[in-house]
């Protein structure tokens, strides 16, 4: 294989495009009907759908679930009923992506209203960071002890049944990416008033009734807040310190396009900026390299790979082994794909019996010419929204020596299922991915573990410092 390219996108439901789904109700016959085509393409072409959870605890609840179904059910009703038994293969990439559409295209448009407060979590602790009710009281940094009358332990296992991913950390990663007012929508529906006991700063403890605001009120307030994700991609010196923040390892990042148009995948212009950021840094002798790869959605390996070549001493690859699962539903997405460097890829799929696994070859990326790679100290800065290829990326920097690693865990598991297609539910057309691939972190060591920092740094969510970035200037400093 000449080139190999895996792509591990994180498939984050913003991407898909808003639209209004229709308030249709689907008949018990319908209903039932996706549920087993649900369990049938599941069985059929996820990598491992029984890797985390026994084959028994799903088709118990199958069992429950299909006895359940007695009344006809709106596609919101049925994602509600269906969402908890993906969760149960605890595997992030096994998910019903989450309804976007009817949330902004039907629920605030027609005034929707939404829980006020923009929420954090932190070791088992649920944290307000924003509040955005008419409540004084309520302050940035205060903890929530309880939620509409059970304590906030009891009732956040209640929202994590509906969330795949294979742990709490995991999962409140993503309550904070997706925002937990309109994850609680997406579960529960409408709720008019919040019941809470709060626990100030000072250790003194509240008790509030919060009224429920307008969606669109909140969705303005909380752009504001926390603006959508910054596309640009960005090199400086901190002093003597190079400083690079690469971005999504996408072409075009932030935009909504096809995940599989050849464009998004081409890395011409990111090569070239990778290609001056490390011209500068030499230009300016610098000794340290700080790259960032915080909230970083990751991407594909012919991107990341580039920019690793100008830190490595030696060739490497993201992985130590790839191994893809093909099927029907697999096939029938590669027979559309026409990009060259996946052709090899493509044609494996696609010659392979439906339902067989096979290992990928692997080849070697080869670092920089001495004359232009970095040679001095790095950095890389990683944190809870550090997930998708910006994991394995990490994995190859701490696997192979090539620097140190700065901020928090990552949410996902550097020895991963992913590679995700998707498929849609006949009847009610609920969009569903699955992992069709697994691939083993670059040192070989297969333990579901998520990467562990070098240097373990907090981002304290009640103050607006960076610590991470301000802990490892220190470092350097002190290296010196």
């Amino acid at each position: 294989m000449k080139k190999l390219l895996i792509i591990l996108v994180f498939i984050n439901s913003m991407s898909v495009s808003v639209h209004s789904q229709t308030q249709r109700r689907f008949s018990v016959k319908e209903i039932k009907s996706d549920l087993e085509y649900l369990r049938s393409t599941l069985e059929a072409s996820h990598y491992n759908l029984y890797a985390y959870t026994k084959k028994e605890v799903f088709d118990s609840a199958y069992n429950k679930i299909e006895s359940s179904i007695n009344d006809s059910l709106t596609s919101m009703q049925a994602y509600r009923l269906f969402q908890p038994y993906l969760a149960l293969a605890k595997i992030g990439e096994c998910i019903i992506f989450y309804p976007f559409g009817e949330y902004f295209g039907n629920y605030l448009r027609q005034g929707g209203t939404v829980f006020p407060l923009n929420l954090g979590f932190s070791k088992g602790k649920v944290f307000v960071k924003d509040n955005f009710s008419n409540e004084s009281q309520i302050s940035k940094g205060d903890e929530i002890l309880s939620f509409n009358g059970k304590p906030i332990k009891e009732f956040m296992e209640g929202v994590y049944r509906f969330m795949s991913g294979q742990s709490e950390y995991y999962k409140n990663s993503y309550l904070e990416n997706i925002n937990f007012s309109r994850i609680y929508w997406f579960i529960y529906d409408k709720c008019d008033v919040f019941h809470l006991e709060i626990k100030k700063k000072d250790g003194s403890k509240i008790k509030v009734q919060l009224p429920a605001i307008s969606g669109w009120e909140y969705e303005g307030k909380l752009s504001k807040q926390y603006p959508p994700r910054n596309p640009a991609r960005e090199f400086r010196l901190i002093d003597d310190v190079a400083y690079l923040y690469p971005g999504e390892f996408v072409n075009n990042p932030g935009r909504h396009d096809d995940m599989m148009s050849p464009t998004k995948w081409d890395n011409t212009e990111f090569c070239h900026f990778i290609d001056s950021a490390f011209t500068a840094f030499r230009k300016a002798g610098a000794k340290n390299l700080i790259i960032d790869l915080r909230n970083n959605l990751g991407g594909a390996n012919n991107f990341s790979d580039y920019m690793i070549s100008y830190i490595a001493s030696k060739p490497f690859t993201f992985c130590s082994k790839a191994k893809i699962r093909t099927s029907r539903i697999t096939k029938d997405f590669w027979k559309n794909i026409n990009i060259p460097s996946l052709e090899e890829m493509k044609q494996a799929i696609l010659s392979h019996d439906d339902g067989s696994r096979f290992e990928v070859s692997l080849p070697e990326n080869q670092p920089q010419p001495d004359s232009i790679r970095f040679t001095g100290h790095v950095y890389a800065l990683i944190n809870r929204f550090s997930i998708s290829n910006t994991t394995s990326v990490a994995s190859v920097i701490q696997d192979y020596r090539l620097g140190k690693l700065i901020g928090e865990e990552t949410p996902d598991f550097v020895s991963f299922y992913g590679g995700t297609h998707q498929f849609n539910l006949p009847n009610t057309q609920l969009a569903v991915t699955y992992p069709k691939g697994l691939m083993i972190r670059p040192n070989g060591d297969t333990t579901p573990r998520s990467i562990i920092p070098d240097y373990i740094v907090e981002d304290n969510m009640s103050t607006d410092k960076d610590e991470i970035l301000d802990y490892t200037l220190e470092t350097i400093a002190k290296n010196k």
